[in-house]
């Protein structure tokens, strides 16, 4: 998603959103997946559905009509910064 900042395909915002597409993509085929092989366990993944759903709406909300573009530019660089201390944590 930074990609789409930096080449300049996108707003902040357009960034954040195809972001979230892509997670729930991602995650949705990780469901099927467990499903297939018979390790969906509902009691335990309906209520972090629920909270992914939730937090989800919330996002979206906040990221559509609460902030401004700097704030989402600013929150997703805190963001990038923390996956690059992860990533670099991992390497070493």
């Amino acid at each position: 998603m930074p990609l789409i900042i930096m080449f300049r395909l996108g707003s902040e915002k357009e960034a954040a959103a195809s972001g979230a597409t892509f997670i729930w993509v991602n995650s949705l085929v990780g469901v099927i997946a467990r499903t297939q092989i018979g390790a969906f366990d509902p009691q335990f993944i309906l209520p972090l559905a629920g909270a992914v759903m939730l937090g989800g709406f919330a996002g979206s909300y906040m990221g559509a009509v609460r902030f401004n573009a700097k704030t989402i530019q600013q929150v997703m660089g805190g963001i990038i910064l923390i996956a690059i201390l992860f990533l670099i944590k991992g390497i070493l």
